[in-house]
């Protein structure tokens, strides 16, 4: 897997084949998420429709340690890592690492294995940007140890898809975590938030993507970035950056748009964000855990039972409305792309459609311009690499952000506040 311009990873040889198929997650309908979850999560008796398969469902927080205060919400991912790790369950961590940069357009975070709980919390924190496992799933194979993979729904079920096929790696990988995902970023897209600070790709050193703090409310993404021999560096609203609001669609994946997995259906467990009212507004952070292996339920309920974790059950359907942007962007908005995409002719692979509801007008064409965003910012940021002016982004794609922006509030008026009503009712009942 090689980077492109526009930083978004590409093979360098594509094999045609049924082993390829076979591995690729938007290939082979019938190693679809349904079918890889009847066959790998044959335990778990309850469906959902938004969410797969599960056992149990909860909406959770760290109480040990530092987990909860270094994480970007609740400190789960992190802990039940090092949990495993304490247990003698597995022998390390395959997830996202920052790194060194040398070049401009380096990347910023890569696929490693973490065997200690110290190397396994540099790790912590969202990192909204593209990796590949083609690397590290030669390590895990070779290694002849056990591990926890962490990543995104279509990652997690192209490890799924290599266990069916690979013996060594579904004995390897015993556990598997999906992060529920909104879309993937490129490598340029950490580039502006970057030079919006000020700080040139080449000055630039290192990002995190949401920064915690008792001034900033969770659902408020600040972030940091620090130039090359910079100690504090510096921290901005995301929102108040041109394409830095992450829901704008700049520089996503095209493959993101043609994904309709929102949860990770294929993971032993799914962790997010409990988008809820009651939780939005802690700054603390809530995950929500979606469990698909009735022994992680049983461990995460051990846990809460010593006062290590704080667990409230959770109903399917407030699962769904925590996360309901994403599938509202990758059910119905979905059902719009493909049918766009057959009207011009072009390729789009085969997938699940859960609905026979058309999107109203108004959705389609948030869709739409969402769609255009993604693809102009992408090739207007490449112009402002290439002639090292970032006004040459900017002045492109401000105007476009804010039409999209203008046209999203005007649609969640109602939602917003009826939002905001829920929350005045909470602080009056406290």
């Amino acid at each position: 897997m090689q980077l492109n311009e526009f930083g978004e990873y590409l093979p360098d040889t594509v094999p045609d084949g049924d082993q390829t198929r076979a591995v690729c997650p938007f290939l082979r309908p019938d190693l679809n998420e349904d079918a890889l979850a009847e066959r790998l999560l044959p335990e778990c008796a309850n469906y959902s429709r938004e969410l797969g398969r599960f056992d149990r469902i909860f909406a959770a927080h760290v109480l040990e340690g530092t987990f909860r205060s270094e994480g970007s919400s609740g400190g789960v991912g992190s802990w039940i890592g090092v949990e495993l790790l304490r247990r003698g369950e597995i022998d390390g961590v395959i997830h996202v690492l920052p790194v060194s940069r040398k070049n401009a357009e380096d990347p910023f975070f890569r696929y490693g294995i973490s065997v200690t709980e110290d190397e396994l919390r540099r790790g912590a924190h969202s990192h909204y940007h593209v990796v590949e496992i083609s690397e590290v799933m030669q390590q895990a194979r070779t290694a002849g140890k056990r591990f926890l993979f962490i990543g995104v729904p279509c990652m997690v079920k192209a490890v799924r898809r290599l266990q069916l096929a690979d013996e060594v790696l579904r004995a390897n990988i015993p556990y598997v975590v999906s992060l529920i995902c909104g879309h993937l970023k490129s490598v340029n897209w950490s580039l502006s938030l970057g030079w919006a600070a000020g700080l040139t790709p080449e000055e630039m050193a290192e990002i995190s993507f949401r920064v915690k703090s008792e001034k900033i409310p969770a659902k408020a993404y600040y972030y940091r970035v620090r130039a090359h021999g910079e100690r504090e560096g510096r921290v901005l609203n995301s929102a108040e950056v041109t394409g830095g609001k992450f829901n704008m669609g700049a520089m996503m994946l095209n493959a993101c748009d043609y994904c309709d997995d929102v949860v990770g259906e294929t993971a032993d467990l799914s962790i997010g964000d409990a988008w809820l009212p009651r939780y939005a507004f802690d700054w603390r952070g809530k995950n929500m855990l979606i469990v698909r292996n009735p022994h992680l339920s049983s461990l995460l309920v051990k846990a809460a039972d010593e006062s290590r974790l704080h667990l409230e059950l959770m109903t399917p359907s407030e699962a769904a409305k925590a996360q309901s942007g994403g599938f509202r962007h990758r059910r119905e908005g979905l059902r719009y792309r493909l049918a766009l995409a057959d009207s011009k002719g072009k390729w789009v692979p085969v997938k699940r459609i859960f609905s026979d509801r058309k999107p109203l007008p108004h959705r389609r064409l948030i869709y739409g311009l969402r769609q255009h965003c993604a693809a102009e910012s992408r090739r207007a940021f490449r112009k402002a690499l290439t002639h090292r002016d970032f006004s040459l982004y900017t002045r492109h794609m401000e105007w476009r952000f804010k039409l999209l922006r203008l046209l999203e509030i005007m649609i969640a008026t109602p939602r917003i506040l009826s939002v905001r009503l829920q929350r005045v009712k909470l602080r009056l009942q406290k």
